[in-house]
């Protein structure tokens, strides 16, 4: 169940790379993920996500750790049991026998409390434990994340694949065998290897200043939206860049109480109106995702961090280009929070 799916990726003329992913991880990762405050989040939620939906997807795929880790001092641990040397000759299926069955008594109870009329809010949290998470995160700044949370193979390799020259290599392989001298937590470094080798796969696409890093854009077709909206007035490029970006924010909202793909049928206009009702309520955390690659003049004028000088008597350049946690990129929701200031 560890995906990574790239929606977006983009780089600008001044070399800034933005990418946006769908990723799914363990919901125990998630504390840790949302340490990493240079990412950009939508992620589904417990509190929306329909009760017996919820149910049915910790029965039929719940989270399962990759390895058992034996008791330990600190925050991290380095020692895991293994098929030769289990606690009193228990069988090598018990710990996995003995978490499914702590799931269906969470099912169990938290069914109970459900048909007792509690809300789902409280039900779907007893449920945390066993459920995968999906987030969609925007970024410009990887390199903390990687180092934190990567495995660290042979001392220096952050994939297996480029430690081995091997493709497809597999989640179900505990890290603890592949000489990993990472201290994160085995199943965060599950997701962060694999967003690591999904960005190196991936070609990030050239933008020129002021067009628009757009999630799920090569998705929205230019044709259906002229369908859609000549009917109301004749629409231009322009026009249709703005829908675009509109319909990109809603599609990353949904990520909170829906799988995306669950419901395939596109209505644009649906769209069009949730980003509206999200401009007007004040959500505004989904309108990070989509961004505006900045100008030369954008660039210089972007400034980061404390106003110190280099010896040219010029900002340094480290600290030029930032808008919020993005670098060389305005987030449409730093257009809107000045348009309402």
């Amino acid at each position: 169940m560890y995906k990574a799916e790239i929606l977006a990726d983009s780089i600008n003329p001044q070399g800034d790379r933005i990418t946006t992913m769908k990723i799914t991880f363990p919901r125990m990762m998630l504390a840790e993920f949302n340490t990493h405050r240079m990412f950009s989040k939508n992620s589904a939620s417990s509190r929306a996500i329909p009760f017996k939906k919820m149910v049915k997807m910790v029965e039929n795929n719940p989270f399962i750790p990759i390895a058992w880790q034996k008791d330990h001092k600190g925050m991290q641990g380095t020692e895991y049991f293994t098929n030769n040397e289990m606690p009193n000759n228990i069988e090598p299926d018990w710990f996995k026998t003995r978490w499914l069955e702590a799931r269906d008594s969470a099912v169990k109870q938290a069914i109970i409390f459900n048909k007792a009329g509690v809300t789902k809010q409280l039900c779907n949290r007893l449920l945390e434990p066993f459920m995968w998470h999906t987030v969609i995160c925007t970024f410009t700044e990887t390199e903390n994340f990687f180092k934190l949370r990567c495995p660290l193979y042979y001392g220096k390799f952050r994939s297996w694949k480029d430690a081995s020259n091997l493709s497809g290599a597999t989640f179900e392989t505990p890290f603890i065998n592949r000489q990993n001298e990472s201290q994160a937590d085995i199943h965060i470094q599950a997701i962060a290897e694999l967003m690591w080798d999904t960005m190196n796969e991936s070609t990030p696409k050239q933008l020129q200043a002021g067009e628009w890093h757009i999630p799920f854009g090569d998705n929205i077709s230019d044709g259906e939206l002229h369908r859609v909206f000549d009917n109301k007035y004749t629409i231009t490029q322009t026009d249709i860049d703005d829908l675009k970006v509109k319909i990109a924010v809603a599609r990353c909202a949904r990520i909170s109480y829906e799988t995306l793909g669950d419901n395939p049928k596109i209505d644009y206009e649906a769209d069009i109106r949730l980003h509206d009702m999200l401009l007007k309520s004040g959500h505004y955390s989904p309108f990070e995702h989509v961004a505006r690659a900045m100008s030369d003049e954008e660039y210089d004028s972007f400034i980061n961090g404390e106003d110190y000088h280099d010896l040219s008597s010029n900002f340094n350049i480290k600290n030029k280009g930032w808008c919020r946690n993005f670098r060389g990129f305005i987030q449409y929701r730093h257009l809107i929070d000045n348009n309402n200031g």
